[in-house]
């Protein structure tokens, strides 16, 4: 048996982990999406890369690209309004 292989479960987080770490740095200082709650910005965020990542996306960087487009779709406003 190969002990050496890791558990599906685990590449899933770890690229959930990678993408969000990726993701939040635009997230944090997007001027769309500033007047949200850290908390709900994070908890959505994570949503979308979980969704994506169920959808078959494997690659961190479209996983972070497309999470930050469906946050600003569901949650962005212009600055000021």
């Amino acid at each position: 048996m190969d002990h050496t292989s890791p558990k599906p479960e685990h590449t899933l987080d770890t690229l959930v982990s990678a993408a969000f770490e990726k993701s939040w740095r635009f997230v944090e200082k997007d001027p769309f999406l500033t007047h949200n709650a850290e908390a709900l910005l994070r908890a959505r965020l994570r949503a979308h890369l979980e969704r994506s990542l169920r959808t078959g996306e494997k690659n961190v960087f479209d996983l972070a690209n497309n999470a930050i487009c469906s946050l600003r779709t569901e949650l962005g406003r212009w600055p000021g309004l």
